[in-house]
Parts: structure tokens; C-alpha cells; sequence
């Protein structure tokens, strides 16, 4: 009788091409025969001999892809007893893993049935490694344990497929449509994801101990796993190192795949991961598993998505975006291992039935596509002249600009929409604020500036981690976020308001002990007012409009304040803002924080043209580090038809 693992079972999709090693047992010392054939007969057969107490591997050489049908046999030369797996499919198979954006299930997702109707009848293939029946506090076993249950499934399994992730199954499904185009191709992957987990619970331990330096990182940081310090974690037992190789990766052990997909990261986003560990743990990892899992090892390549923003630790903001620097890092030092998806640039949305967690965004079946356009370029040579996200290659100061330039950018780089989202710049203070850039066409040449800093010495490109929908693209990808100072840690409050053809903010409340995200308006009516976007009145393509209800009423509008949006006016030395309709017109600004307010008149300054002038206040009566709530434009008209100002171009000046 034969023991494997549960992975050799009807209806699998292994890599063709490629070596397929069955682990199991049976007799001691039986010879065990092995064989793939189908209608036509034998195509690849290899024998072995069993050790003393009957374990056994047997090493098989796969077909070329196809949507032939294969059995796989085994035999025991001792006992005479026989195992076949039935309906088995050769193809390309990728391993889908990380925490819990890898792990969300198609059931979250509004439009899966779309894609299930898109892949009905397809030969993809998913096995999926259950959870153990002891959860994420049980007992996890010591050593490897390839026993742990799993499933195959088919793309019309579409019960089984809503428990699998979500980018996964989109990657693969692109991948599919893509490789049929010319060939019969299957496609699978396997479906091996915690929620929570650190990136060293997916390494071996055996591999720890074979590298002095990671062990001795482990060693450090009091993360290295002893028969002492097993299992004391209690509910988190699940985050220890090498537990998840143990229950999710070992039952994977013998098949081959041609890369990996992987989403992970958000634990490590505080402590020392946010600097230099966690590109040392993505090179450990691509080691690790091309060694024992690569079918390809010269081209095993390993595409990650890049973090969405969200805070985690005390001072998360910027931890996302040093952890992404990490995953930008090893794809620029080693393009032929390392693919990052971008993943800013997308607009957020939740999953209502899992209690609309920022955490998880849904936009997986968007990043699927771009996870699986990196691998045909990458892996399977679909001859795009762009194989990657554009980065940043050098940067200079050029008087009161900064000069980057990206590569490789396809047909250039390019702002997809009015204005850059997510770009800033900073002088010697280190205070950022958003940025303009001027691209020389079809280049990859930009030059960045802010008004108010006359002597620019950093940018930074969506680090700032409640700020989605950064838009600067490079060819056909969003362009990889970046940052030039090395030395000191990067700060950004934004600032939303600055842009009026924005109207939202992506702002954060707490609820209890829970702080979540959704969208609100950045511009808010006072009491008897009104507020909307203008494009009638504008100078730059969209204005706030803001009217009285009442013709003799003081009218006005206002910006809140929420966590990495912090109204901190009170580090700068005026404020501007070009107004319209402003004959006979009474204007201040009213800044109001948990114990005061501060009223200060604004007065015009310049006249524009077009009926336009730019007026200012003075910040300068500003308390320091006051904990500004509200930042209200109030307006009164004397003998005026049309009790209305629009509002334009929001502008902070340093002192």
C-alpha cells in the first residue's frame, strides 16, 4: 500500500516539461515502479527502491504541455499493489503564496462570477493546501509534515473556487488566455496563503541552518526557531519561523513549479524590516525555492505585489514605503529574478462582507493582470520592448528643480490625470510638499518643483501611505515609487486640497480601537452654504465653487483634518489662494484645534486675469504644533448680485 502526499491525486496539473519527484511510502526496501502514459502509450517511467522503512522518492520526466489527458502509475515490486492518478494535465504551474491579500478568496471579490464565466470550460487547474485542523494558536509539528490535506480543483468548480485566492486565479486565467493563443497550454497554481504571517514562517528551517548569515539575523532578532522557544506563541503560533513551511509549503515538497506569485509584507512593515532586512529575506526566499521547487532554476522568477497603503506599527506611514523599496530594490539588482507589481495607483475598495477592512482591498483581479503581464514578458518572452515598471536611475538638483530620470519607461513617461498624485519635494527642513513636474515627451526624463521650496534638495513618489491613486505611469506600468533621501526617515502629510479637480479624500476615522478608511469629500459646506466642483469658472480646469443659501448670510467652506493629512499649518509662513468673484468682497481664514481657534483676514495680493486674484494669509500667529481640526474659507459679499467665490490653487509658503 502507498503513502504520499495528498498533491499526487486525480485531476492534478503539474509543470511540463519539467522533473516531477513523488515522495511516499510503502514496502522497505520494495522496488517501486513508476510511469506516465496515456491512450498512446508510455511516455516517461523511473524506478527506485525503498529504504528500510519504505520511504521511497521517484524521479519522473514530464511531457511538453498539452490537453492530453495523462494517468500517473506506481507500482511496489514487493508487495505487488498499484496506486494510479487519473485526469492528470501538464502545463505551466505557478505556486500563488504570502499573508492575507495573497489569501483573499474570490468570495470577496464583486465581480467573480464574471470571471468564472470567463474561465468556464478551461483547463485550469488550482490545489488548494488546507489549513490544519488546529488553527493559527495549535501545536504546529517540529519538522516538515507533507501529510496536510488539500484538493485539487477545475475552473468549473466554482464552490470550491471562491475559498482560493482571488489574484491567483486571475493570474492564472491571463496567463491562460494568453499561452492558448498559439498552443494548447493548461494552466494552474497552488494555493498555499496564511493571513498574518511573517516571511520567515515560509522558510525551512534546514535552509536557516544552511546560511550563517540568515541564521544569524534570526539569531538577532530573537526570531530563530529552537525546540525550547516551539510553539510559546500562543494564538500566534502560526507567525513563527518556518511554520508555515511546515503545514502549507511541505505537502508541496517533489512538485515543480516555474515561479511564484507572492503578496506579502505587511508584517514586517515595522522595526528594522522597513530598512534592509526585508530585501535580504526576498533573496533568501528566491534562493531557497528555486533550489528545491524551481522546474527551471535559471529562470525561476519570483513576482511580488507591492504593498497597499495602510499604517501598520506606531508610525506607519512611512514603513510601507521603505518596505516597497525593498521589493523595487532586488527587482532592479536582479530583473531575472525579481518582477513587483505596482499597486498605488489602483482605487480602493473593500469587501463589504468582511467588514470593509482597508487592510484588504479587492482590486485583485486588476493587479492578476499585472502580476500575470510581467510573467509573460519575463518568463515566457511575449516581446514587449517593456519588461518591467520603470525606476528611477539617476536624479540631480538643477537650480530650483530636480531632474529624475526612469527607465525603461516604453513610450514614455506620463501623468494620468491633471496633475501628479502622490509626488513631492522637500528643502533642507524636511518638510514635503506636493510637487509639479514638467516630462519631456516620450522620455524618461522629468523634471519636479514646488513654488514654495525655491531650493529643493529630495522628492518622493508615493511613499505616503493613506495617498492611493498616485497616476505617473511609465509605458505601460505605473512607475515604481521612489525616494532620494537615504538618510533620514521621510515624513509626508498630504495635502489633498492643494489640487481642486480632486474631490476626495481618502480619509481615516476610528471606531473604537479599529481605524478604517473610506472616501469623503475634501470640501465641505459651512452651515448655510453650498459646495461643488466648477468647471466654468476656472483657471486651471476645475474649481470649488461655494455659494450662501441665504443672499445676506456669511457663507464658506472647510478641509478636515485626518492621520497622514494633518493640517500643520503652523511650520509654514502664509497661505494663498486665488479667488473669483471677489468685488466687495469680505474673506478670512478660520483655523480651528481641540481648545482654540484663530481667525486671520485675507487679503488679495495679486490680480490674475479673468475676474481672478490670488489672496493670502498670514500663518504667523499660529501656535506652534497646534492640532489643527479645521482649516474654513469664510466669505461675505456687500451689494452683490450673486453671493458665490470659486476657489483655486490652494498654496502653502514657507516661512
Amino acid at each position: 500500500m502507498f503513502t504520499l502526499q495528498k498533491i499526487f491525486s486525480d485531476g492534478a496539473l503539474f509543470q511540463a516539461d519539467a522533473r516531477l519527484v513523488i515522495n511516499g511510502k510503502a514496502g522497505a526496501d520494495a522496488e517501486i515502479t513508476g510511469k506516465i502514459f496515456n491512450e498512446s502509450g508510455l511516455v516517461s517511467s523511473a524506478s527506485a527502491t525503498a529504504d528500510g522503512e519504505g520511504n521511497f522518492s521517484l524521479e519522473l520526466t514530464t511531457p511538453a504541455a498539452s490537453f492530453t489527458k495523462y494517468d500517473i502509475s506506481l507500482h511496489c515490486g514487493k508487495c505487488g499493489c498499484d496506486y494510479t492518478m487519473h485526469d492528470v494535465l501538464f502545463g505551466e504551474l505557478w505556486l500563488a503564496s504570502g499573508q492575507s491579500n495573497m489569501e483573499l478568496p474570490n468570495a470577496a471579490i464583486t465581480d467573480v462570477q464574471k470571471l468564472y464565466d470567463e474561465i468556464a470550460g478551461k483547463n485550469i487547474r488550482v490545489y488548494h493546501v488546507d489549513y490544519p485542523a488546529f488553527g493559527g494558536g495549535g501545536a504546529f509539528p517540529w519538522e516538515p509534515d507533507r501529510t496536510m490535506t488539500g484538493s485539487w480543483m477545475t475552473a468549473d468548480d466554482t464552490a470550491k473556487l471562491n475559498g482560493v485566492s482571488a489574484l491567483g486565479l486571475k493570474f492564472a486565467a491571463e496567463l491562460y488566455d494568453w499561452l492558448n493563443g498559439a498552443e494548447d497550454v493548461p494552466v494552474g497554481f497552488l494555493n498555499a496563503t496564511w493571513g498574518g504571517t511573517s516571511m520567515p514562517s515560509w522558510f525551512p528551517k534546514d535552509a536557516i541552518d544552511a546560511d550563517e548569515y540568515m541564521k544569524g539575523r534570526m539569531q538577532k532578532i530573537g526570531n530563530y526557531p529552537t525546540p525550547e522557544n516551539w510553539n510559546n506563541r500562543g494564538d500566534c503560533n502560526f507567525q513563527q519561523t518556518s511554520s508555515q513551511y511546515n503545514v502549507k509549503i511541505a505537502p508541496l515538497e517533489g512538485v515543480k513549479v516555474r515561479g511564484v506569485i507572492w503578496y506579502q509584507g505587511e508584517n514586517e512593515c515595522g522595526g528594522e524590516f522597513h530598512t534592509k532586512a526585508y530585501a535580504d529575506y526576498l533573496r533568501f526566499y528566491h534562493k531557497t525555492y528555486t533550489e528545491r521547487f524551481g522546474a527551471f532554476p535559471d529562470s525561476f522568477m519570483m513576482i511580488s505585489s507591492l504593498i497597499y497603503p495602510w499604517t501598520y506599527g506606531g508610525s506607519g506611514e512611512c514603513n510601507v514605503g521603505y518596505l516597497n523599496n525593498a521589493f523595487v530594490e532586488t527587482a532592479k539588482e536582479a530583473p531575472e529574478k525579481f518582477a513587483a507589481a505596482p499597486i498605488c495607483d489602483l482605487a480602493p475598495s473593500w469587501a463589504y462582507h468582511q467588514n470593509n477592512h482597508p487592510i484588504h482591498p479587492t482590486n485583485k483581479y486588476p493587479l492578476g493582470e499585472r502580476m500575470a503581464s510581467l510573467a509573460l514578458d519575463n518568463v515566457y518572452g511575449r516581446g514587449w520592448d517593456q519588461t518591467s515598471p520603470a525606476h528611477l536611475t539617476d536624479w540631480e538638483i538643477v537650480g530650483n528643480r530636480i531632474r529624475l530620470n526612469f527607465a525603461p519607461v516604453g513610450f514614455g513617461l506620463f501623468v494620468d490625470g491633471e496633475r501628479p498624485v502622490g509626488l513631492y519635494v522637500a528643502g533642507d527642513d524636511g518638510i514635503y510638499l506636493p510637487a509639479d513636474c514638467e516630462i519631456q515627451p516620450m522620455s524618461g526624463t522629468m523634471e519636479v518643483w514646488c513654488d514654495a521650496i525655491p531650493e529643493p534638495k529630495n522628492v518622493a513618489y508615493s511613499v505616503q501611505s493613506l495617498e492611493p491613486c498616485c497616476n505617473l505611469w511609465g509605458g505601460a506600468y505605473p512607475i515604481y515609487p521612489f525616494f532620494t533621501d537615504k538618510e533620514n526617515r521621510i515624513s509626508i502629510e498630504a495635502r489633498p486640497w492643494y489640487d481642486t479637480f480632486r474631490t476626495s479624500v481618502w480619509g481615516s476615522r476610528l471606531h473604537d480601537d479599529v481605524l478604517d478608511l473610506f472616501w469623503h469629500p475634501i470640501w465641505h459646506p459651512e452651515s448655510g452654504s453650498e459646495v461643488c466642483p466648477d468647471t466654468a469658472f476656472t483657471l486651471e480646469g476645475q474649481s470649488v465653487r461655494v455659494c450662501a443659501e441665504d443672499d445676506n448670510a456669511e457663507f464658506g467652506c472647510y478641509v478636515k483634518s485626518y492621520p497622514y493629512n494633518k493640517l500643520d499649518l503652523w511650520k509654514f509662513g502664509k497661505l494663498t489662494v486665488n479667488l473669483y468673484n471677489t468685488v466687495n468682497l469680505n474673506a478670512k481664514l478660520v483655523l480651528e484645534w481641540k481648545n482654540g481657534a484663530l481667525e486671520i483676514p485675507l487679503t488679495k495680493s495679486a490680480d490674475l486675469y479673468g475676474g481672478w486674484s490670488t489672496w493670502e494669509a498670514d500663518l504667523g500667529g499660529i501656535p506652534e504644533n497646534a492640532d489643527i481640526r479645521k482649516m474654513i474659507f469664510c466669505f461675505s459679499h456687500t451689494a452683490c448680485r450673486y453671493p458665490f467665490v470659486n476657489l483655486e490653487k490652494v498654496r502653502l509658503w514657507k516661512k
